[in-house]
């Protein structure tokens, strides 16, 4: 993988140099020496590539399963909905909050939200607000259903 193709992957996963050093590359890798990989001044570990390619496939994948399902939605409601709502999670915490939710997905999931947006007129982005969906979810049990429910209210 050459130093620009890994910037424009980066890139495109929504990560920041940091991010990319701590999800991507951790335990050991600083942010300097991921910039040092996109600059070519160190040669990019192959394990550290492979691990790119995968994410930018998972999401590639989400993208395309998220994006026929929404085709499929408006193909049997016979058009395309005034908004189709969707949740951004713009801090970590929030998007890591229920269980088993990796941080590296964060990032990848603002990603496909930013490319759904780009393919659906009727897109509408949420935000996530905790203390909002919190008030909402009034004590029962959170589940990524009912933060989709939650959404759609707003």
């Amino acid at each position: 993988m050459t130093p620009t193709t890994l910037q424009a992957l980066r890139r495109l996963l929504f990560f920041s140099h940091g991010e990319a050093a701590r999800w991507v590359a951790a335990p050991a890798v600083t942010e300097r020496q991921w910039q040092a990989w996109e600059d070519g001044s160190e040669p990019l570990p192959e394990a550290v590539a492979q691990r790119m390619r995968e994410l930018v496939e998972w999401r590639s994948t989400a993208l395309a399963a998220t994006a026929d399902n929404i085709r499929g939605q408006i193909r049997e409601k016979g058009g395309v909905p005034e908004a189709i709502i969707i949740l951004w999670y713009e801090r970590e915490e929030d998007w890591a909050s229920l269980p088993h939710r990796e941080p590296v997905m964060w990032r990848i999931q603002q990603s496909v939200c930013a490319g759904l947006l780009g393919m659906f007129h009727t897109i509408v982005p949420v935000p996530f607000d905790a203390a909002a969906y919190s008030r909402w979810l009034d004590g029962r049990e959170d589940a990524e259903p009912l933060r989709a429910e939650w959404a759609s209210t707003r």
